[in-house]
């Protein structure tokens, strides 16, 4: 019987987790924006947080809404590692961020890029 529980467990369907490598293509802060060549963001769903990865530093993240409820990946961010921000990544495959710090003052910065899923 206990091989039969696991066996009908095993076949229920389960959402598949979600990954993305993300190209930023351009930032703006302090009034100005430029291109951006930082290297590939990794956003990946790793049950109930998504851990987002960029140049050997690590945030987590919460989906407030997904792509079947809201028609876009939407990923806040709390405060981490002097960060905080908020992701969407959009049915078309494009990214857009905010993230905020603080160092001499208040820093906001914003960005916008494409994505594809892990493994195209």
């Amino acid at each position: 019987m206990r091989y039969a529980a696991l066996a009908v467990l095993a076949l229920i369907p389960t959402q598949a987790l979600a990954g993305f490598e993300c190209s930023i293509d351009r930032q703006c802060g302090g009034g100005t924006c430029e291109p951006f060549d930082g290297g590939p963001f990794l956003i990946q769903e790793t049950g109930d947080v998504w851990r987002i990865s960029w140049q050997g530093q690590e945030w987590e993240g919460y989906s407030t809404t997904t792509m079947e409820t809201g028609g876009e990946a939407s990923i806040v961010i709390p405060p981490q590692n002097g960060v905080s921000g908020l992701i969407s990544i959009y049915p078309s495959g494009e990214i857009s961020f905010t993230a905020h710090a603080y160092g001499d003052g208040p820093v906001a910065i914003t960005g916008s890029g494409n994505c594809m899923t892990e493994g195209g």
